[in-house]
């Protein structure tokens, strides 16, 4: 492929991100469905039967495909010599698809500020500029169902595999998570994809072999339950010292496994229930249990504030991803009340934008369409960040900004 410039190298980007955010769209809405076929079954023989028709609908609907899109498909499921990861080939293939498919597109945005329809619908922006949406469309779902037929013909596989090691299963799903933990808290500066979906389902199967049926097997289900649970969390929330890591694809889509995991799974997490767990699920609380529970928060509420020696008074960062501290975000807030939401909001916010990125009181690769959808939070709206020669009345601007 030819190198390419900077600004082509961002309108690729951009378009990428709609492939992206196409095939999470879809593979959601998917993963629901699925969900809710495998609740109403009443036992493993009926989910394989579900899964082998399920399979046998995505082979027949890739072989209907278009022509054209079936020869990127043929070249996403055909192994290479490189030995490619599934990540690193789709994209390698999106990115050939939009350069072939829409090269006229891509040279109109190239020449274009793409910063003025960001925000867009996709789709209209496409077929407003004269261009037919539906080929890219039809490639979005041909890619969604062979990752389809791969995740659904592992659950088959997994079945039929009687060599399977429980220790060496646990230990591969223990060693991933130390990977990842160890990446989001930046001791490790590198990460590659793991495939968290096909190991968990490894797991269960695992697990529900009768040599392995003991409370701490099934008590341990629980454990990892609430491990995806708190990355799921700390991931939304960007909870964790590594801000770098959102720039890493591989990191990013499994950190959207793990948490489809948390949620999506739940039925099967809770197939391995202990005993006491259940009993715990299933009793029948009284008034007496509430007043308990109130009595118990209100002596530990004593116990914390005899140990507090200062309270805090900047309010906490709430949004450590795009703040570079407490103070930060308590200047973006008093910022908020003394701009407010007039009309000329476009100005101040861009003003605000540049200037406490700046101050590194912005992270330094906090885009700037971050930063348009983040001030909706606060219910600002404006269409772009616009450049600094652009804003006027620096001087009111800069005394706003120094008094608060």
């Amino acid at each position: 492929m030819v190198e390419l410039s900077s600004k082509e190298k961002e309108v690729l980007d951009f378009l990428l991100e709609f492939i992206e955010m196409g095939i999470f769209s879809i593979e959601q809405h998917e993963r629901d469905l699925g969900r809710l076929d495998y609740s109403l079954c009443s036992d493993d023989s009926e989910k394989q039967l579900i899964t082998e028709k399920k399979i046998a609908k995505l082979k027949k609907r890739l072989s209907k495909c278009n022509p054209i899109i079936a020869g990127y498909i043929n070249a996403l499921t055909t192994s290479d010599p490189l030995n490619s990861s599934h990540e690193e080939k789709l994209l390698m293939i999106s990115k050939n698809f939009l350069l072939t498919e829409y090269s006229e597109l891509f040279e109109m945005l190239v020449s274009e500020d793409i910063s003025t329809i960001q925000g867009y619908q996709f789709e209209s922006i496409i077929k407003s500029l004269g261009f037919k949406y539906k080929p890219l469309k039809e490639f979005i779902q041909a890619v969604c169902d062979v990752n389809s037929f791969y995740l659904y013909k592992s659950f088959l596989e997994i079945s039929q595999n009687d060599n399977l090691s429980y220790e060496k299963v646990k230990d591969k799903l223990n060693n991933a998570f130390f990977r990842l933990e160890a990446f989001m808290n930046g001791t490790v500066n590198q990460y590659v994809h793991f495939d968290f979906n096909t190991t968990f389902t490894e797991l269960f199967y695992c697990t529900r072999k009768l040599e392995n049926v003991s409370y701490a097997n099934y008590n341990l289900i629980g454990e990892y339950w609430g491990l995806t649970e708190q990355i799921r969390v700390d991931y939304d929330k960007s909870t964790f010292d590594n801000h770098k890591a959102y720039e890493n694809k591989a990191f990013c889509n499994d950190c959207n496994v793990i948490s489809s995991i948390a949620w999506d799974r739940i039925s099967e997490f809770n197939s391995f229930a202990t005993p006491d767990e259940i009993e715990e699920q299933n009793r029948k609380k009284s008034i007496s249990d509430v007043i308990k529970a109130s009595d118990k928060v209100e002596a530990v509420k004593e116990e914390i504030k005899n140990l507090i020696v200062e309270t805090p008074t900047e309010e906490s960062n709430l949004y450590p991803r795009i703040f570079t501290s407490d103070k930060a975000f308590h200047k973006f807030k008093n910022l908020v009340e003394a701009f407010g939401n007039g009309d000329e909001k476009l100005a101040d916010y861009s003003f605000v934008f540049h200037r406490m990125r700046k101050d590194k009181l912005i992270y330094d690769d906090y885009q700037q369409t971050q930063f348009v959808y983040f001030l909706l939070e606060f219910n600002i709206n404006i269409s772009r960040i616009k450049p600094k020669t652009q804003l006027g009345k620096s001087d009111l601007r800069e005394s706003i900004y120094n008094r608060v």
